[in-house]
């Protein structure tokens, strides 16, 4: 059975109350629980699984790893070892440090884009890296030569997107309607969640599964930290103040 993913809904969902599907061993000696929803995020898409602790009564479970399988079914991975039964009220929170680092992190990949995008409207991206210990998106770009000034007016485009007070929205549609919103579609778009953008302007959408700020503003600085290009890959480096 497909898992609800409730932060595909709410940019700032951290709690829930679920009902247990199944409890079973995972294939390293910890414990998996599936639950019927979550506000838990797994691991993809470039960004980091959430942490925290899903409770029944006194009982807590420390949710160490999350995943989403092939059949839309998320993975809670952890321990203590709970002999929960099926249909059993659960409470889940999410370490609420942790998704803000995560989701700054994310959304600031996007913010990247969207600056990169009224310089090199040719660059498409294919990929995205958003953890503490590294930040970088990256595009298929050909053989260029690559603008040396084009670092420079990045970060000055970034730094005057960080000041918009556009409310960030999120719209459900299939992957083929999505280009009216958005500039790149990937054709191998996940078939194990529901296909989402959200809209950081009126003008810029990415087809995205992941949490999100709400504002621009709530990223923080960013800072370009370099631009590479090799083999016909460029990749965009930056990182989040604060964080890395």
């Amino acid at each position: 059975m497909a898992t609800k993913l409730l932060y595909l809904e709410d940019f700032n969902v951290i709690t829930c109350s679920a009902s247990v599907v199944e409890v079973r061993a995972s294939e390293d000696g910890r414990t998996v629980v599936v639950l019927d929803q979550t506000c838990f995020y797994p691991r993809g898409g470039g960004q980091d699984w959430d942490m925290g602790v899903i409770s029944y009564g006194d009982s807590k479970f420390d949710v160490q790893e999350v995943r989403l399988d092939e059949t839309g079914t998320v993975w809670h991975i952890g321990a203590p070892a709970v002999n929960w039964s099926e249909g059993a009220q659960v409470d889940c929170k999410v370490d609420a440090e942790r998704r803000n680092i995560n989701t700054r992190l994310h959304s600031a990949g996007h913010l990247v884009d969207m600056a990169l995008q009224e310089f090199e409207p040719t660059w498409i991206p294919s990929k995205g890296s958003h953890y503490p210990d590294w930040c970088a998106v990256e595009y298929t770009v050909g053989e260029i030569t690559l603008d040396p000034a084009l670092q420079d007016k990045l970060q000055k485009r970034i730094d005057e997107l960080l000041q918009s007070d556009y409310q960030n929205k999120v719209m459900f549609m299939p992957p083929e309607e999505m280009t009216k919103y958005c500039r790149h579609v990937p054709t191998n778009m996940p078939k194990n969640k529901p296909s989402r953008i959200v809209l950081y302007s009126d003008s810029f959408g990415i087809p995205c599964g992941g949490t999100h700020v709400k504002t621009l503003k709530e990223i923080g600085v960013v800072k370009i930290t370099g631009i590479k290009v090799k083999k016909g890959v460029a990749k965009v480096g930056y990182s989040v103040e604060g964080i890395n």
